[in-house]
């Protein structure tokens, strides 16, 4: 409101969904906050609005709750990725990062419908031969989204090894959740009062919910993944096949 503060009795009572795109506004003309509904309700029905776009793991640190799973379309986890230290052009690829404020480990939103271009691009620098360094820095620009425009990128020789190093790292991250869940079940309780023990009972059912939710990401992208893998892989039988039969032909 041109740089004045105010507080909102009562706003913070409307609570947040994700099939809502309303928000709160301030209105110039009545100087006051006002909030329109983008659909109508009926009278004893719960009113919702929208806290922003924002993932489960946001919500909970900004809110203190976690949509129910599978209902927040901007659901996303933070996928981290890493350099290979032992690569012969781990020097080289590190410093392209470094020019474009990235570091040899980055983390990147994956969501259900699948994952950005920044981290394919840096899934291209990790996976790339020695041969192949003059194109270092036109990865890292793109893992870095910070140039003018988006490149295009456009390496059919990497396509495979980088899905599949998207994959690998998608599992092992399948795999460090499964072992927080099923440690987090049979964790000790401390003796507390009443009070404390329902506050720690409610933290560690949310951090549940939210694991359980990031995970559904990684499972449902590592679907996709090992599907766009086997597609890629019969195709190339296929192609090799044909290529074997033609010869035999040539020969008879």
């Amino acid at each position: 409101m041109d740089g004045k503060v105010a507080l909102v009795p009562w706003a913070d009572m409307l609570n947040h969904s994700p099939e809502v795109d309303a928000f709160l506004d301030y209105d110039k003309s009545s100087q006051g906050i006002v909030f329109t509904t983008d659909r109508s309700y009926q009278p004893g029905e719960q009113v919702f609005i929208s806290y922003g776009k924002k993932s489960s793991g946001e919500l909970l640190l900004s809110y203190g709750f976690v949509p129910k799973e599978g209902t927040n379309p901007n659901d996303s986890v933070e996928f981290l990725v890493s350099l290979n230290k032992s690569d012969e052009c781990y020097k080289e690829k590190l410093q392209a990062l470094k020019k474009h404020g990235l570091s040899e480990s980055e983390s990147f939103p994956l969501r259900v419908t699948g994952w950005p271009v920044e981290l394919m691009a840096y899934a291209f620098l990790v996976v790339s031969p020695p041969e192949m360094i003059q194109c270092f820095e036109e990865m890292a620009v793109a893992a870095s989204n910070k140039g003018s425009s988006k490149p295009a990128l456009n390496y059919p020789e990497l396509d495979e090894e980088a899905l599949q190093f998207i994959l690998d790292c998608c599992e092992s991250s399948i795999k460090k959740y499964t072992k927080y869940l099923e440690g987090a079940k049979g964790s000790a309780e401390v003796s507390i009062n009443t009070k404390q023990a329902n506050r720690t009972l409610l933290l560690k059912q949310l951090a549940r919910d939210l694991c359980i939710s990031e995970r559904r990401i990684l499972y449902r992208s590592q679907y996709i993944l090992r599907r766009r893998l086997r597609d890629m892989r019969a195709g190339g039988e296929l192609k090799a096949l044909s290529l074997f039969t033609g010869l035999r032909n040539l020969f008879k």
